[in-house]
């Protein structure tokens, strides 16, 4: 597949994805070989070992390419990697012309993106998304970020890769746990805009290695779905100021329960599995207060609990929960914003909730049994 993408007649960019797209690659990179500013890559320790000798056999341009590291995880993507990479780079005597590749999941593309987009008032980067999560979304549309204590994503740029190329066979160097993760995404995409897309993942099993007894082709086709969608709602609103906040169902709740994660370590969520907990009080709420089907509700709950694991919320964390809540990006003056849907495949966006109603929300998750 391959599909582009352009915003206000400036911001453009093209999403390859397949078994080729190295062959895409290296045409692609042919103008950037001859550049004197140089090529950076930016990988992490899992990356480094599984995907970057695949990208390095592939991509003959990148023989003379500087590797960036950094170490993997979400507790990473913060102030104090960014000063790193920033360093290493001026000591590499990276420039305005340089190109910078960055290699691995959502974490690194929310990193690699933001580093580019700062570094020099902003250089060109390339997404090569090695994880289901950042194949199906992070690395699609130009959001970029580092967190800010443990609260997610609160330093930022939109800053669209020039180019994002997509993989599926990194997927098979990833474990089952992290494919599983990235599922929620797709997951989420069915549900705010594609009923069939849902409706091809409430038929599958998560708990057993569904990639291996659905066949090569399966991922891909369900990766190059959940692309299509989320770059027609980027095109359309970049700077998610109206459409694009649809991708955020679930997140509200779920960035919450990811960070009240990370203040237990050894029990931290990983993103995946924290929106797709978070699709159950929103989906709760859509429920109560935007007219989504109590069937379809419960569906949507008995699918996410069959397949994900659970992370409680103690009884005296809800404030805590709903404070966490009031930092999400998409709230105005304190007041909580939320995505909810009428049914499967209609999200509406801009919903405001009451603190009681949140509260309401919070005790229904608590009181799920298992």
């Amino acid at each position: 597949m391959k599909i582009s993408g352009k915003v206000n007649g400036s911001e453009e960019w093209v999403i390859i994805t397949g078994d080729m797209v190295f062959t895409e690659l290296n045409e692609f990179l042919k103008e950037y070989c001859v550049n004197p500013g140089g090529i950076f890559i930016l990988v992490d320790e899992n990356t480094k070992q599984y995907c970057l000798p695949i990208l390095l056999s592939d991509s003959s341009c990148l023989e003379y390419a500087v590797i960036l590291e950094t170490k993997s995880g979400e507790r990473n993507k913060n102030q104090e990697t960014l000063l790193f990479l920033w360093n290493r780079m001026i000591e590499k005597r990276a420039d305005r012309h340089s190109l910078l590749i960055n290699l691995g999941g959502g974490v690194l593309s929310d990193l690699g993106g933001f580093l580019a987009s700062t570094f020099k008032r902003g250089i060109s980067f390339i997404n090569v998304p090695t994880t289901l999560m950042a194949q199906a979304d992070a690395a699609i549309g130009g959001k970029t970020g580092i967190n800010l204590g443990n609260i997610k994503n609160q330093i930022g740029t939109f800053h669209s890769p020039i180019a994002v190329f997509i993989y599926p066979g990194f997927l098979k160097t990833l474990p089952y746990q992290e494919v599983k993760s990235g599922f929620a995404e797709i997951i989420k995409t069915g549900l705010i805009a594609d009923k069939a897309l849902w409706e091809r993942t409430m038929a599958i099993n998560l708990t057993g290695n569904f990639i291996d007894l659905q066949g090569d082709n399966f991922l891909e086709d369900l990766i190059n779905q959940s692309v299509r969608i989320k770059n027609d709602i980027v095109q359309k609103d970049f700077y998610e100021e109206n459409e694009r906040k649809k991708l955020n169902f679930g997140h509200t709740f779920g960035h919450a329960l990811e960070s009240l994660s990370m203040k237990k370590p050894g029990n931290e969520l990983s993103h995946g599995n924290a929106v797709a907990l978070g699709i159950i009080p929103a989906s709760y709420l859509s429920f109560r207060y935007s007219g989504l089907p109590r069937e379809e509700m419960q569906s949507i709950i008995s699918m996410i609990l069959g397949n994900y694991n659970y992370f409680p919320i103690g009884n005296g964390n809800e404030e805590e929960m709903v404070e966490l809540m009031i930092q999400d990006k998409k709230n105005i003056s304190g007041e909580i914003y939320f995505v909810l849907l009428e049914k499967i495949g209609k999200a509406i966006i801009n919903q405001q909730l009451s603190r009681s109603q949140i509260m309401e929300a919070i005790s229904f998750y608590q009181q799920l049994k298992f």
